[in-house]
């Protein structure tokens, strides 16, 4: 905080008004606006330098005690709850003025402040972050008018405006850097979300020995790591449940991941794992109540990582995804035309490539009332970050509506969707009954430029967009009853929509590949997995984009998994008497190199004689008798070469 601050700046701020659903970050209801309870915005609520003889009044047990932090001076103010009152009962004498002027409860940020992104116990710090999902003020100056329909209005976009931005991994990523699949997941999911795994399960389990006296051993940062790397790997080796590794049955054990964990230890941080401090959680009609309370911090920084380190493709859409669930919960939806019917709701942004931008979980309806406009609410919030850069969003006839598009093109943001014929401000277009397979019929707004456009495959379909010449046309191929082939008219629009619209689709295809998929009696732990998931695709994308690599998601996966498991992988490897392994196991050993460089471990044994696995090649065959003790991996060592010091080097 910037400004000093004196004793009438702490009065302004204590008896500031709260916003009503209509001026909060997630919501555009304003079906609960109590006007009694908003001062004008004209009013003064405190005098310079002087409290009101009403106020002054109080009882001295009336009066609180407020720290400057500025100055380190205590100062006794007037009680809040009195103050508000009487701000009420002035603001009812003036309430034929200004009635619904709300003034923000943050004051304005500076453009350049909100470049350095700092969130410290859910709170904002220095401004919200660039990319977190805020409904700007800018948002209330859009004034939105019935449009006039006619062919004769001229489509006036053409060409349309370049795309102001470049995509791809952030310029925070030193691309020049050597990267490895782990260093880029780190990004994503970084380490002080590890950190706040690891306090917020031993928080929780020290809660739990309070009450009930159990005594715990406290996890750290290696053994959480462990566990979600051996989640990783078990999302790829799949078993009914997570004892059948540890089973002692041969068809269902697995001594890798047996040997990283026991089951029992697996099972505690399991259900010990936590993200959020439950003593301080609000309760259901408190003030401060939040539904996603219990992953709200994971969720903002995670949400923050992905917004960081990489920039959208010009072409995004925007979609709803499910996580599958179907215990008890508020949050959960049934959608019976969905693959997955029961589970959570999540409004996503995600762009060409399949990369999960942004994201808002769906909490249901706020307060008493429905809210009316959801899905042009979702989309303006996904795309607040990403206005004024030509974007082309595209999106489902669930959001569109012509007063959203009005509003995104006032944005610098063009949309394009299919749209329900019953909406409100669209013109009449011919019937279905009256058009056969190939015709287009289409109007043009007179203001906005946005187009609307029928056209009749074997059923009619309808789209709206801000940036379609609704007159552009192309041909497609269509199969009639006899098999024959015959091409047909197809207005352009429909032809790019269903070439873009699948952005979510595919994300959601990488994330189900693989994905951790284990049932739970907690709610959220299915929301956790759901994004740690996410966090590996994106993670995926980026590394690809930056190395080059054609790397398959699997085996991404095993080397990220790998990673995290590596320092107990040779906590556990010096543990164990030395036996030489098995000769097919020295053949195809694959070792990551967090395993490789973890030189204090390593050290040399005799094996039979085999390939050099760092300088054998098919040229020149070079055989040797040594091999490492943790790889197990043959490799020279005599006078004239020492490739076991090069391979764990390099």
């Amino acid at each position: 905080m910037s400004a000093r601050m004196n004793e009438n700046n702490i009065v302004e701020c204590l008896f500031e008004d709260l916003p009503s659903d209509s001026d909060s970050f997630t919501s555009y209801d304003d079906s609960d606006a109590d006007e009694t309870y908003l001062p004008n915005k004209d009013v003064e609520v405190v005098e310079d330098n002087n409290l009101s003889d009403d106020l002054m009044d109080q009882n001295d047990d009336e009066l609180v005690e407020i720290l400057n932090l500025d100055e380190g001076n205590i100062l006794l103010l007037p009680s809040p709850i009195k103050t508000r009152n009487l701000q009420r009962q002035s603001h009812l004498k003036n309430n034929d003025t200004n009635s619904h002027i709300r003034r923000p409860l943050f004051p304005p940020i500076n453009q350049e402040s909100t470049e350095t992104i700092a969130v410290e116990n859910n709170t904002v710090v220095n401004g919200p972050p660039e990319n977190t999902l805020i409904n700007s003020n800018e948002n209330n100056n859009f004034e939105f008018t019935t449009p006039t329909w006619s062919k004769n209005n001229v489509f006036s976009q053409n060409p349309l405006p370049e795309f102001t931005c470049f995509d791809g991994p952030s310029s925070i990523i030193d691309i020049e850097a050597e990267h490895t699949p782990y260093s880029i997941f780190q990004l994503l999911f970084s380490n002080d979300i590890v950190e706040l795994i690891v306090y917020q399960t031993n928080l929780y389990a020290y809660q739990l020995k309070m009450k009930t006296g159990k005594n715990y051993i406290p996890t750290d940062t290696n053994e959480i790591m462990t566990f979600l790397g051996m989640n990783i790997l078990m999302g790829i080796k799949r078993n009914p449940s997570y004892r059948d590794y540890w089973s002692t049955a041969l068809d269902l054990h697995d001594d890798y991941l047996s040997s990283l964990m026991t089951v029992n230890r697996f099972g505690w941080l399991l259900s010990s794992l936590h993200l959020n401090d439950n003593s301080v959680m609000a309760k259901r009609g408190e003030t401060g109540y939040d539904k996603l309370y219990k992953v709200q911090p994971f969720l903002i920084k995670i949400r923050e990582n992905f917004q960081k380190y990489y920039h959208p493709h010009k072409i995004i859409a925007v979609d709803e995804s499910m996580i599958k669930f179907k215990g008890r919960s508020t949050l959960k939806q049934y959608m019976p035309n969905k693959p997955i019917k029961r589970g959570y709701k999540v409004w996503s942004l995600a762009d060409k490539h399949g990369y999960l931008w942004n994201f808002d979980l769906y909490t249901g309806k706020r307060g008493d009332s429905v809210e009316t406009n959801l899905g042009g609410r979702v989309v303006k919030d996904l795309t607040n970050p990403l206005q004024h850069k030509n974007y082309n969003v595209y999106i489902d006839n669930f959001f569109t509506s012509v007063p959203l598009l009005a509003y995104l093109k006032s944005k610098g943001i063009f949309c394009c969707g299919t749209v329900k014929s019953t909406r409100k401000y669209l013109p009449k277009l011919e019937s279905d009954k009256n058009m056969t397979m190939g015709d287009i019929d289409w109007n043009m707004s007179d203001q906005y430029d946005i187009s609307i456009v029928k056209w009749k495959d074997k059923r009619g379909v309808t789209l709206l967009s801000n940036f379609h010449n609704p007159t552009d046309v192309v041909e497609v191929k269509r199969k009639s009853k006899d098999g024959t082939t015959s091409m047909i008219p197809c207005p352009s629009v429909l032809k790019d929509y269903n070439n873009n619209k699948n952005c979510v689709d595919k994300f959601d295809q990488y994330k189900k590949m693989y994905h951790i998929d284990r049932k739970s009696r907690k709610w959220w732990h299915r929301i956790f997995f759901f994004f740690f998931d996410a966090a590996i695709v994106n993670s995926h994308i980026i590394y690809k984009k930056i190395t080059g690599e054609k790397i398959t998601l699997k085996n991404f996966r095993r080397e990220v998994s790998k990673s995290l498991v590596s320092k107990t992988f040779v906590q556990k490897r010096r543990q164990k008497s030395s036996r030489s392994p098995s000769p097919l196991l020295i053949k195809r050993a694959s070792v990551s190199p967090s395993l490789r460089k973890d030189q204090s471990a390593h050290q040399p044994d005799r094996t039979t004689r085999r390939r050099c696995a760092h300088c054998s090649t098919k040229e020149k065959e070079v055989r040797t008798d040594w091999k490492c003790t943790i790889c197990y991996v043959p490799l020279c060592i005599s006078k004239s070469r020492n490739c076991f010091n090069i391979y764990h080097s390099c």
